[in-house]
């Protein structure tokens, strides 16, 4: 009896530890016990295998960190990768879109006042009329509309080259009749009209930068008009503001002129202070007697908004009255 009762602890304890899990090294230790050597280096391969598959992680992290570290491991690569790359492909982007959508330009003449004066910086759409092949400055991909009576153009001079760009008003195209007469248009024997109209503050403005003391004579001899031009085959008609200088009257008396086709006629809306199809591509003997014509592909794209001014004669200043104006 004393020896079962001195035994029954012992099973206790027995079954007590056998019902708590057991560490890999008390397995180890169990298995040296009992003499199984495959048993006892089981655990230390797991164990080996644990530890590896632990290390795996921190090993792929700090490839990775060396990784991205050896992508900048110099200062060109640095450059490259956070200044040049992306510089360049904002550049790519703005590039294409100029070249193919919407470009600006610089007005540096009067040619057109009072619409646009100089120091404007006008936006002008160019896939308005098709889509142009980049880098070439006639060559088309695709052309899906052509300028229209009294748009705004940018085009190429007929009679300086391609890298002169002007910005007229589109008066006659292909198939029209167009003619002068005091300086009044008269499209396909239809005389435009020309409502009194004052000049607007900006133009005065300009005057004043460009006339200085002259510029209430300046302002009393040019006359302000809205030309309206209609007829039955114009559509709705089309009405700009125009100026006149009675101080120097040019070009203002032409025989009526049948418009080529793919070619038109435009005059700028300073009437007396624009060179323009009046002149192109004539002998000054010619002049008066005719109109200029300038090809449909030598139009670069139609003006329709203001992006912002710049007055150069007041220490270019910006006229933000001008700011985002549009263009009619």
């Amino acid at each position: 009896m004393a020896d079962d009762t001195d035994n029954q602890p012992a099973a206790a304890d027995e079954s007590s530890a056998s019902s708590e899990p057991l560490t890999a090294a008390q397995r180890r230790a169990q298995a040296v016990v009992r003499g199984d050597a495959s048993a006892a280096q089981a655990p230390a391969s797991q164990t080996s295998g644990d530890a590896a598959a632990g290390a795996q992680p921190a090993t792929t992290k700090r490839r990775r960190t060396k990784k991205e570290k050896k992508k900048y491991d110099s200062i060109l690569g640095y450059l490259w990768g956070e200044w040049i790359r992306p510089l360049g492909t904002i550049l790519i982007i703005v590039m294409s879109v100029r070249l193919t959508v919407v470009d600006w330009f610089d007005v540096p003449t009067g040619s057109m006042e009072p619409t646009i004066l100089v120091g404007d910086r006008i936006l002008v759409h160019k896939w308005v009329y098709g889509l142009r092949v980049p880098f070439t400055k006639q060559t088309w991909l695709l052309q899906w509309g052509t300028p229209e009576r009294g748009e705004i153009v940018v085009c190429y001079s007929p009679d300086q080259g391609d890298e002169v760009r002007l910005v007229k008003r589109l008066v006659a195209q292909g198939g029209d009749t167009v003619e002068l007469k005091d300086g009044r248009l008269i499209i396909n024997g239809t005389p435009a009209s020309y409502e009194p109209d004052e000049p607007s503050d900006a133009m005065l403005e300009y005057l004043q930068k460009n006339w200085g003391d002259d510029s209430i004579n300046r302002s009393q001899s040019a006359e302000f008009f809205t030309e309206i031009v209609e007829a039955d085959d114009l559509g709705p008609g089309d009405r700009h503001p125009v100026v006149f200088d009675e101080r120097k009257p040019g070009l203002r008396n032409i025989a009526s002129f049948e418009v080529p086709a793919d070619h038109f006629v435009v005059i700028g809306d300073n009437r007396d202070n624009s060179k323009d199809s009046r002149q192109w591509n004539l002998s000054q003997s010619e002049w008066g007697s005719t109109f200029g014509v300038i090809h449909k592909d030598r139009i670069h794209g139609r003006a329709f908004a203001v992006a912002f001014s710049l007055n150069k004669k007041n220490a270019y200043l910006p006229r933000l009255s001008r700011t985002g104006k549009p263009l009619d």
